[in-house]
This record gives structure tokens, C-alpha cells and sequence, in this order.
């Protein structure tokens, strides 16, 4: 924390686009061009998009190219994530509409069935959470608009979980969705006094990558 740079550009040694999930990648520049029509970085190849998006990078000393953290963790294979960050878990609970004797009535977390990576985690869980949340109607001209104020804050906190965790220390990205409240939960120590983060204006981020990656 101490590297105004931020940590998630740490070069992991022996991981490469071998331990990309090809699917993963795709949905996300699929998602990207939408957003981005005629982006240059468009046109690119796998490989080269996602050094342009900070997810691979070389080695100065060696002159050997790796993943950096922030690929990994957002495009990475579930087992090579799993490997090289072991001591991070991701976590979904839908605590709501219990039946007795029932922990939770929802669950997603490692169970072989989906690549245990960040954008899969975000795609995953965001439309749980805006399940039960009202869409009012409205138009916009022509467009109905379903993009709320409420899910745009719930939106926001899920981003703001996954871009400010610490991947160095072991903890878990839970989310917990409840009858009253929804609750987010991530590893890591502020990098700010709370005083300073309620005034605002005061930008540290620790995973600047993910955090470009996201917006």
C-alpha cells in the first residue's frame, strides 16, 4: 500500500495467456466495443488488448512477459486463480426467503461450475442483487429507461468492493444479499482516514488497473 502506483501491476512470474480464460476475455471486449465504438484498442488482438489494458506487461530485468495481478485476477482461468491466490475467495449469500433450518436460499462460490474470475463474479452476482429491486417505468423519447438511482448505488458498491480489495492479504469478496439491507465485504484496510473519505476528492486507489478495467 505504501506504492502510490498501486499493487495490482505485480508481474506474476510464470503466468501468461495460457491462464486467460478466452471466453471471458471475449465478453469482456464485446462489452468494451459496445461501450467504446470505433476505440482503436478495438482492432487489437487478444494478446495485445489486454497488454493495452494493463494485464500483461514485461519483465525490465529479463525481458520475459507475465501477467500482471489485475489480469489474472479479472480474466484469469478459475484454477490458475486459484492457485496463484488461494488465500482470496469470492462469495455470494442470498439470505433472504429462508426456509427453516436454511443458511441461505442462494449461494455462489467455487463449485467447478463457472471460471472463478472478477468479471464472472461481477456478471454473476450484479443481476441477484437487482432481482428484487423495482424498475419503474419510464421513457426517455422512445427508450424505456430500468437504470435506477437504487441500481445504479448497488452497481457502485459492488465495483467499489472488487477495485479497492487487497489481493496480498487472505480475506473474501462476500456479498450478502438481506430482507432490509444488502452487504459488501472486502480484505484490506482503508488506505485513507475515514474523515478524508467522506469529504471526498482524495484518490488512492490500490488496483488503479482494475479500477480502469471497471470503468
Amino acid at each position: 500500500d505504501a506504492d502510490d502506483n498501486g499493487v495490482d501491476g505485480l508481474l506474476l512470474e510464470h503466468y501468461t495467456m495460457d491462464d486467460i480464460d478466452a471466453d471471458t476475455l471475449q465478453a469482456y471486449r464485446n462489452e468494451y466495443e459496445v461501450r467504446n465504438p470505433g476505440h482503436v484498442w478495438n482492432r487489437l488482438n487478444a494478446h495485445d488488448f489486454l497488454r493495452s489494458l494493463g494485464g500483461l506487461d514485461t519483465d525490465r530485468n529479463t525481458g520475459r512477459e507475465w501477467l500482471t495481478l489485475a489480469g489474472l485476477m479479472m480474466f484469469g482461468k478459475g484454477l490458475s486463480v486459484r492457485n496463484r491466490f488461494d488465500h482470496i475467495r469470492m462469495d455470494y449469500l442470498d439470505m433472504t426467503n429462508l426456509l427453516p433450518g436454511s443458511r441461505w436460499s442462494d449461494r455462489l462460490t467455487y463449485d467447478g461450475m463457472w471460471e472463478n474470475n472478477l468479471f464472472n463474479f461481477f456478471y454473476r452476482v450484479l443481476p441477484k442483487l437487482y432481482s428484487d429491486i423495482k424498475r419503474p417505468f419510464r421513457l426517455e423519447g422512445a427508450v424505456r429507461i430500468d437504470d435506477t438511482i437504487v441500481h445504479k448505488a448497488v452497481r457502485e458498491a459492488l465495483t467499489n468492493m472488487i477495485i479497492h480489495a487487497d489481493y496480498m492479504v487472505n480475506g473474501i469478496l462476500r456479498v450478502e444479499k438481506r430482507d432490509r439491507e444488502f452487504f459488501f465485504s472486502n480484505p484490506g484496510n482503508l488506505k485513507l482516514p475515514i474523515q478524508a473519505i467522506y469529504t471526498g476528492h482524495h484518490a488512492k486507489a490500490r488496483n488503479p488497473r482494475l479500477q480502469a478495467m471497471f470503468r
